[in-house]
């Protein structure tokens, strides 16, 4: 009898031990796609250049923020970088002129040697500017090459 309730204990625990570690697999490869295609989006790996509305976080980055200049500067150093993830060779440059109450006008530059947009693309970027900007009241967008 005891036999029979050793072997019976026995089996109970390797069931036990082979579930978890099917767990802990599975959880460490969906965890591994997840990095994989943010390393892809980071990368500028992917098919199709340009803004994916898609591919934004659901959450909002941006909560209790105070929208100053030193903010709206920030912004601007954080879309030149995203922005040429997302269009290449394409140099970028943004400046915000500060319009008064608290409204500001960008003003984005890009090198026209190394990119050419479609209206397609540019609608994208205009897309960006206004998920990323969303906190600050923007009289004007002007995009222009150098």
């Amino acid at each position: 009898m005891k036999r029979v309730c050793l072997y019976s204990m026995h089996f109970v625990l390797c069931v036990l031990c082979i579930c978890t570690m099917a767990l802990v697999l599975s959880g460490c490869s969906g965890r591994n796609e997840k990095q994989t295609g943010v390393a892809d989006r980071m990368s500028g790996e992917s098919e199709k250049r340009g803004y994916n509305p898609e591919m934004a976080f659901d959450y909002d980055e941006h909560e209790d923020i105070e929208v100053d200049d030193n903010y709206v500067s920030s912004l601007c150093s954080e879309a030149v970088r995203e922005l040429e993830v997302m269009f290449g060779p394409a140099e970028f440059y943004i400046r915000a002129e500060n319009s008064g109450e608290d409204s500001y006008t960008l003003n984005i530059m890009y090198n026209g040697k190394a990119a050419e947009f479609d209206d397609d693309e540019l609608q994208q970027i205009y897309a960006y500017i206004g998920q990323e900007y969303k906190e600050v009241k923007l009289t004007g967008i002007n995009i222009q090459s150098w």
